[in-house]
């Protein structure tokens, strides 16, 4: 029987794709965000979601950012400078200090 899960990178990068606003609205609702799966694609089309308040699109937009960080920088090793930058694009704007580890 055929591994029918085992995927090459280009094959992962194109599910990625195909499933980044599922992706996107599971995050964001993760976050606590009450937005529908449409609201995530008028979002990401650049326009303005009247019901939603500033902060919560930019989280989306975030999402969306360290989203498209991953899928191109799929290549890189994968260590604490990359996840710090993931953070850093899910946290802009949000944390006091994003990108970096927290101190005590």
């Amino acid at each position: 029987m055929q591994d029918k899960f085992k995927l090459s990178v280009s094959e992962n990068i194109f599910l990625a794709k195909k499933s980044l606003i599922n992706n996107i609205y599971s995050n964001s609702r993760m976050e606590g965000i009450n937005v529908t799966i449409s609201q995530i694609q008028t979002i990401l089309k650049g326009v303005n979601v009247p019901n939603l308040k500033i902060d919560e699109i930019n989280c989306i937009l975030n999402l969306r950012d360290a989203w498209k960080y991953v899928i191109t920088n799929i290549y890189e090793e994968f260590n604490l400078n990359f996840i710090c930058k993931i953070n850093e694009l899910v946290s802009r704007n949000e944390s006091l200090d994003w990108g970096t580890l927290r101190k005590r």
